[in-house]
């Protein structure tokens, strides 16, 4: 899935259509890379899309994480 702009599957994804591979890591490292790449090779690609792929990816990443859990023993709360 890492093919293509990237947008359309996102706009799935973000309308509840499930799309696990989507916003997987192997997906931002697959896309990180061929970016780089055709960049680099001069290929006339745009990088706004796989940005914005990117960037959906790496806030799921970190939505899914659970900071809540990792910033618990420091937060006060008022007795």
């Amino acid at each position: 899935l890492a093919a293509g702009s990237g947008i359309p599957e996102i706009k799935c994804y973000l309308n509840g259509v499930d799309f696990p591979s989507v916003v997987g890591l192997h997906t931002l490292m697959a896309k990180a890379c061929g970016i780089v790449f055709s960049v680099s090779a001069g290929l006339p690609c745009g990088k706004e899309g796989p940005m914005i792929h990117s960037g959906a990816i790496i806030g799921a990443v970190v939505a899914g994480l659970r900071i809540d859990t990792l910033i618990k023993p420091f937060i006060r709360t008022q007795e």
